[in-house]
């Protein structure tokens, strides 16, 4: 699909176009963006976080559900939606428009990054996540060493931040009463291939 830079898209245009591609687009208030694809690296850092968050709530027989980077978000407030690399509900997904493919409820959200992308990681991306009303958790994954972000919201405009750089840290997943190990996130990733 050729889309020019200047072009500007309707929300049914863009499902329309989304819906018949071969790759993956964002929408961002009109516009389309096409995904870079991933590295090995980041899909394999991607992979450990969904198998992790999927251990720790089988274990604690939780009523969450995990989602991969084919999931859509819908950010409301800015007019965008987006593909993060992982994202877990509470029991059960709301959908956009009652389609399958969008959700509206995340209550964390995965984003591996690099050093290209950790600052609009950090920024911007982050800022509109934090406009979701059900958003409580994030994680920025580091695919350049040992290090993990989490960010915890404790009252609306109030954000907790912590960081974690050792394989023997446990990383508390404080939205769902769940931990994660950094070890089973890194364990295996040539950092450095």
């Amino acid at each position: 699909m050729t889309i020019s830079a200047s072009q500007i898209f309707t929300i049914e245009e863009y499902l329309e176009l989304e819906a018949h591609s071969l790759s993956k687009h964002e929408y961002h208030n009109g516009k389309i963006i096409e995904m870079s694809g991933g590295t090995v690296v980041h899909n394999q850092l991607g992979g450990k976080v969904i198998t992790q968050l999927n251990n720790a709530i089988d274990a604690k027989d939780a009523a969450f559900q995990v989602y991969s980077s084919d999931m859509k978000i819908r950010i409301e407030s800015n007019n965008r939606f987006v593909y993060p690399d992982a994202v877990v509900v509470t029991l059960k997904p709301e959908f956009y428009k009652k389609r399958k493919d969008i959700i509206t409820n995340p209550l964390l959200i995965v984003e591996v990054s690099s050093n290209s992308s950790m600052s609009f990681d950090l920024g911007d991306k982050f800022n509109m996540y934090r406009t979701i009303s059900f958003f409580q958790e994030y994680l920025i994954v580091s695919q350049e060493k040992y290090h993990v972000s989490r960010f915890f919201r404790e009252a609306p405009d109030l954000w907790r931040t912590s960081d974690y750089y050792s394989l023997e840290d446990m990383i508390p997943l404080q939205s769902m009463g769940l931990e994660i190990s950094m070890l089973g996130i890194y364990k295996g990733v040539d950092l450095n291939p």
